[in-house]
């Protein structure tokens, strides 16, 4: 055994809680990895609190400029702190500024083995949002130079992998997980109450949901339905469906789809959503709840059809699975127990964090 544990530097874009892909991915490894594998996560994050507070809202164009500015000069102080450290985490990006400088400099003259991680498809130019063209300042091409210089690059899908070996030969899959202490089963709805169908995201994929516009108004005109959104933004109007929106907060996040009877993940069939881990299908099953997604990416690798969930591709799809498991109570338990057992057998955070210390140790000399 080592005399202490590794020791690595993990660069983050925001503070702990505040961002799913890191929420589900370092901050829930975090406790599994120095208790189970003497392997210690210290989080460096980019932005500052007042910067991610300001991000994503429309405007403030010149508020935005001066803090990412700062930021990024006070990013530069992990150059220094890097030398502490047995290696060093990069996920998504150093620096939210321009090119790999960063990871050039931490993996070259500094000489620290370096674990690069992402769980979208972050190579993907995409000048949407509230930020439009200014989003191209962070360089999305950039990427494949950072998985040439990294010792290692961990991913959450099989589609993801395949980009990064154009780069690197040492890709290894770890799979975006679920905390199961604190995504425990719910208790289900009672039948009498209106059919509620939950959607659980952040403002950046909100837009997906809005692909079931017609869908859910066809399942309402059916029998009484709601929608149940939790999110950091409330979402447009639904058809006329009634939705009950829960801002969302790291607290309330599992207990929040309490209400629901099965949880839906709708993604156009795009290379970028072919990149995504599958999260929100995962949370859904977590709580014991049927998933209806997308067959997109990873949603087919998770959800086994009619056993833990169900995939629809159309309209008519989508209104046919949940009118029958509207219908349904007791295989809408039976599914939920099945999604529960996926959950606990290939995407927990224990798992998960096992995986990736058999990477820091192929990687990073024991201390």
């Amino acid at each position: 055994m080592p005399d202490r544990p590794i020791r690595l530097l993990t660069l983050v874009q925001k503070e702990p809680g505040r961002a799913p892909h890191q929420r589900f991915r370092f901050e829930q490894w975090a406790s599994h990895l120095e208790r189970d594998h003497d392997v210690t996560l210290e989080f460096a994050a980019f932005e500052s609190p007042e910067l991610s507070d300001v991000l994503y809202a429309s405007g403030a164009w010149a508020r935005k400029a001066r803090l990412l500015l700062r930021d990024g000069i006070r990013r530069l102080d992990v150059l220094r702190r890097a030398r502490e450290f047995d290696g060093i985490i990069v996920q998504r990006e150093a620096t939210m500024l321009g090119g790999a400088y960063l990871e050039r400099a931490l993996a070259g003259p500094l000489g620290k083995p370096l674990i690069y991680d992402f769980d979208d498809a972050i190579w993907q130019v995409a000048p949407s949002g509230p930020n439009g063209l200014a989003s191209l300042v962070r360089a999305p091409w950039k990427v494949g130079s950072i998985c040439r210089r990294a010792s290692a690059v961990t991913v959450g899908n099989d589609f993801l992998a395949s980009f990064a070996r154009q780069y690197n030969d040492s890709v290894h899959i770890v799979r975006t997980s679920i905390d199961t202490g604190a995504y425990a089963p719910l208790p289900h709805p009672g039948q009498d109450e209106p059919f509620t169908i939950a959607w659980t995201g952040s403002h950046t994929t909100l837009a997906h949901l809005a692909r079931l516009r017609s869908a859910i108004a066809m399942v309402a005109a059916a029998r009484p339905t709601r929608l149940l959104v939790i999110c950091d933004v409330p979402p447009t109007e639904m058809g006329g469906v009634p939705v009950d929106f829960v801002k969302w907060t790291p607290a309330n996040e599992a207990l929040a789809l309490a209400p629901a009877h099965v949880g839906v993940m709708p993604l156009p069939d795009t290379l970028s959503a072919r990149g995504k881990c599958g999260c929100k299908a995962l949370q859904y099953m977590a709580v014991e709840r049927p998933a209806v997604a997308s067959p997109v990416g990873i949603n087919s690798e998770i959800i086994v059809p009619g056993v833990n969930g169900q995939l629809a591709s159309s309209d008519d799809e989508w209104v046919r699975h949940l009118l029958q498991l509207a219908a349904d109570p007791e295989g809408r338990a039976r599914m939920g127990r099945a999604g529960r057992a996926t959950v606990l057998a290939s995407y927990s955070a224990a798992a998960a964090a096992a995986s990736f210390a058999a990477v820091v140790r192929a990687v990073v000399p024991a201390p």
